[in-house]
């Protein structure tokens, strides 16, 4: 990957640990992560221990990526193999492993995966397909819930 040794820097690490110890106000701060994935590996390398006392990430919801677990994504790439089935999912879900494939890589084989950008899209697929099983992935949160729930 381009550019990865210079974010692996020891001295780039501390020297902006350093800096964000120079800005931060004495009162204290909490600043929410939405990437689940970005939290763990926060935590993971230790760079939380690098931060000031008060200074807060709180994990937040997480994206639908983060908060899927691999069964479900195992499922919908069952579904996707069943014949006169199209699955509909938002576009970040393509690239989600299961456990042995993912819905881009059946996309690949031929299965009907397709992108939507709305829950609505998916009424209109299921309208102009009446012969097939509709599967609408509907995944997310405080973002997608509303036009979900308002779909329904």
């Amino acid at each position: 990957m381009k550019y990865i040794d210079e974010f692996r820097s020891k001295k780039a690490v501390s020297h902006t640990s350093q800096k964000i110890f120079e800005i931060m106000p004495k009162k204290i701060i909490r600043i929410m992560e939405v990437c689940g994935t970005h939290t763990q590996s926060f935590h993971r390398f230790g760079l939380d221990r690098l931060l000031p006392e008060n200074l807060y990430l709180i994990a937040g919801p997480g994206c639908p990526v983060c908060v899927s677990d691999q069964d479900y994504i195992d499922r919908a790439i069952q579904l996707s193999k069943q014949k006169n089935t199209i699955i509909l999912t938002f576009g970040d879900m393509l690239s989600v492993p299961g456990t042995y494939s993912s819905l881009q890589k059946q996309r690949a084989e031929g299965s009907d995966v397709r992108i939507v950008y709305s829950a609505w899209d998916s009424l209109r697929i299921a309208e102009r397909n009446p012969k097939n099983l509709i599967v609408f992935l509907a995944l997310g949160f405080e973002t997608t819930d509303p036009t979900l729930a308002l779909t329904l």
